[in-house]
């Protein structure tokens, strides 16, 4: 079932769908006949009742039984669930998707005042530790998420990864080995009132990787848009915007004086503006551009995606104070 091939008023919030997997159904069957479901892999959507099967109980046991073994234990929980099947056999792929988060050759992306200018992150400097990828918010519980990713990726010659931290509010819970689950659980968290950031970093004999390259918000208030927007380094014609991504996985328009201006893509939180004029009011807007759709966030918190910065360039002939 491809949402995009079908008279769909909006597939963007469909789940794409191959027979013979199992997914999540939470709720009960809205009036357009949709549930809220789940795949294995963490992401949500609707799902049309029309294409999927509630098990019976001998397929529930088996399912458990698969679902326990896979996720190691981690998923034995509280949380109340129907596991559904989409009727036959197949394999489940997301190539949309896949296309839209980043990849091993990501670039962050500047504007060099003549167009657009694409400078691979692993072309800036041999010092980038290689960062894990594709952070997944896989369950959330009352107390507690469990966390997957993707494995960084390592250059050739460049070295090894020993192992990732889990890391929340900068503090590191635990640490994967390399080689092992890219998945976590996190316990102990007051998601009713808090809100934490929790990242993924790589471990390597040449230092650890940026954990805002693999990370994510969970708890209270969390909601789409980007937080902390700073300015640093403002000369007469330039300046550096950063700012704390809700989600690595978001790419971010961005937008100077109200005209859409670049896109940064996921994994980067920078961005330096070239060619701008003397004395001039800039405002910059970072709207970020979610890679699915947060359905975990209430609709309040999923549409609001921006952030605001004000600055003024230095007049001309002034030089910037050296840091």
């Amino acid at each position: 079932y491809n949402p995009y091939e079908g008279p769909n008023e909006n597939p963007e919030a469909e789940l794409p769908l191959k027979a013979g997997k199992y997914l999540y159904v939470y709720g009960d069957m809205d009036e357009d006949g949709f549930y809220e479901g789940e795949l294995m892999d963490g992401r949500r959507g609707l799902v049309p009742s029309n294409f999927v099967a509630l098990l019976q109980d001998e397929e529930l046991f088996l399912f458990h039984s698969v679902d326990t073994e896979m996720d190691n234990n981690l998923l034995n929980s509280d949380v109340s669930h129907r596991g559904l099947q989409l009727p036959g056999d197949g394999v489940l792929r997301d190539s949309k998707t896949e296309s839209l988060l980043p990849s091993h050759t990501e670039a962050t992306m500047y504007n060099n005042g003549t167009g657009i200018l694409d400078v691979n992150i692993d072309e800036i400097g041999e010092d980038i530790v290689p960062y894990p990828r594709k952070i997944n918010l896989i369950k959330q519980l009352a107390k507690s998420v469990i966390i997957g990713w993707e494995s960084a990726a390592v250059p050739p010659g460049w070295g090894t990864v020993n192992s990732y931290n889990v890391l929340v509010d900068k503090e590191v819970r635990s640490n994967v080995p390399f080689g092992g689950r890219t998945k976590a659980l996190i316990e102990k968290l007051n998601l009713a009132n808090v809100t934490y950031r929790i990242s993924i970093q790589s471990v390597t004999d040449r230092g650890v990787s940026d954990e805002l390259r693999c990370t994510l918000l969970v708890g209270r208030d969390v909601c789409v848009a980007p937080c902390h927007l700073k300015v640093d380094n403002i000369t007469q014609m330039s300046a550096e915007v950063s700012w704390l991504p809700s989600n690595s996985n978001y790419s971010h328009m961005i937008f100077l004086n109200e005209e859409e201006y670049d896109m940064v893509k996921a994994c980067s939180y920078k961005y330096q503006f070239f060619n701008l004029k003397p004395c001039m009011v800039c405002r910059m807007k970072a709207v970020a551009q979610p890679h699915q759709v947060p359905w975990q966030l209430p609709l309040e918190q999923r549409e609001k995606k921006e952030s605001v910065v004000e600055f003024c360039t230095l007049p001309a002939g002034l030089i910037s104070p050296s840091v």
